[in-house]
């Protein structure tokens, strides 16, 4: 007569007798024979470029940053890596390299060699990355300045001031807006906007020539000029989609020229359409130029006269040079399985990384 009691059933046996948990990992004598074996198995936490490259950034200098993060499982985390050079890219050949208990979501050099990283737990860390001071034999050495956890929300929008290195911006998912200052010896907030947009926050550009001004963009098709010289938080309006068919999904501010000076600036959509508005002429559209047919335009970059759009959905790269037309003299499609960051390594040579393919070198 089989016993009744489920519990009596389905009890261990008394042969059952693994060894303690910690070196139940990789024991072919008790497989998968309850919970604490794949609980023993140990992560693979030693430094290694994970498959998901997230951010690249190059400082004046030509020194690389390259984040990569672990993104499988319960367990996220990130390692930062520094290079003199993009041609071959592995742990040893580093010259510095940090691992993160969070991921590291983006990475822009400032002035300085001063290397900022939004964390993926909301802090905002920079690093020093080279000095001849503080190690004339190995200058490339990282020493953390500052850190602050500012925003209530992960970093989604990291952008250094062009004219003015030292000092950057930052936003979050809940749409709130930093200006940071790292002239001194920490970091400092200066500005803050609550709310800058009603809805996501998708695009922060900054001008070439201005350390004043920056436009901003959302999902819902706004487009906003900030003034970071007023005591509060002050805006206007650049762009009002009425019709609600734009969705902005990312900002890139035009470098200077003859004809229109540091005025324009460049918004990418959900359709595959950058456009192209004049800050002295707020409300209007320049020009539309539509790039993809498929997936929606996830980066601007800006060399000179060139615009690099990039996509996503599929991922894909065009290179046009910007006259009074886009003239595309460079395509090249499918280079990722998702697209997420890109840097101009000279006036000719755009590098992209993403999931899939992760780097990938477009010359024009």
């Amino acid at each position: 007569m089989f016993p009744q009691r489920s519990s009596v059933t389905y009890r261990t046996p008394a042969s059952h007798q693994p060894p303690p948990a910690m070196e139940l990992a990789d024991n072919v004598d008790y497989p998968n024979l309850n919970v604490a074996d794949m609980n023993a198995r140990l992560e693979n936490l030693s430094p290694r470029l994970h498959d998901c490259f997230d951010s690249i950034a190059m400082n004046e200098l030509h020194h690389f940053a390259l984040a990569t993060n672990h993104r499988e499982g319960a367990e996220w985390w990130g390692m930062l890596f520094g290079y003199n050079q993009t041609e071959h890219m592995t742990v040893d050949n580093a010259d510095f390299k940090l691992q993160c208990e969070n991921t590291v979501n983006i990475l822009r050099y400032a002035d300085h060699n001063i290397l900022l990283v939004a964390l993926g737990d909301t802090r905002l860390q920079v690093w020093s990355t080279y000095s001849t001071v503080r190690n004339p034999k190995a200058p490339y050495c990282l020493f953390l300045i500052g850190e602050d956890a500012a925003h209530k929300a992960p970093i989604n929008q990291l952008c250094v001031f062009k004219s003015q290195p030292q000092q950057a911006v930052t936003t979050c998912l809940d749409n709130t807006l930093n200006i940071w200052d790292i002239s001194g010896a920490d970091l400092c907030s200066t500005y803050r906007a609550r709310s800058a947009h009603t809805t996501k926050l998708t695009g922060v550009a900054t001008s070439a020539t201005a350390a004043n001004q920056l436009v901003t963009c959302d999902r819902g098709g706004c487009a906003r000029l900030w003034d970071i010289r007023a005591t509060s938080p002050t805006s206007s309006c650049l762009f009002d989609d009425k019709t609600h068919m734009l969705s902005f999904t990312c900002a890139a501010w035009a470098t200077p020229n003859e004809l229109q000076g540091d005025n324009y600036v460049y918004l990418g959509d959900y359709d595959g359409n950058v456009h192209t508005l004049d800050v002295r002429v707020p409300r209007k559209l320049q020009q539309t130029v539509s790039y993809f047919d498929k997936g929606h335009v996830s980066q601007l970059q800006v060399n000179g006269t060139h615009l690099a759009v990039m996509s996503n959905l599929p991922a894909g790269v065009k290179i046009a040079e910007v006259t009074d037309a886009h003239d595309v003299i460079y395509t090249n499609e499918n280079t990722h399985s998702r697209l997420t960051d890109s840097v101009w390594r000279d006036d000719r040579t755009l590098l992209t990384i993403g999931h899939g393919r992760k780097l990938a070198t477009h010359k024009i």
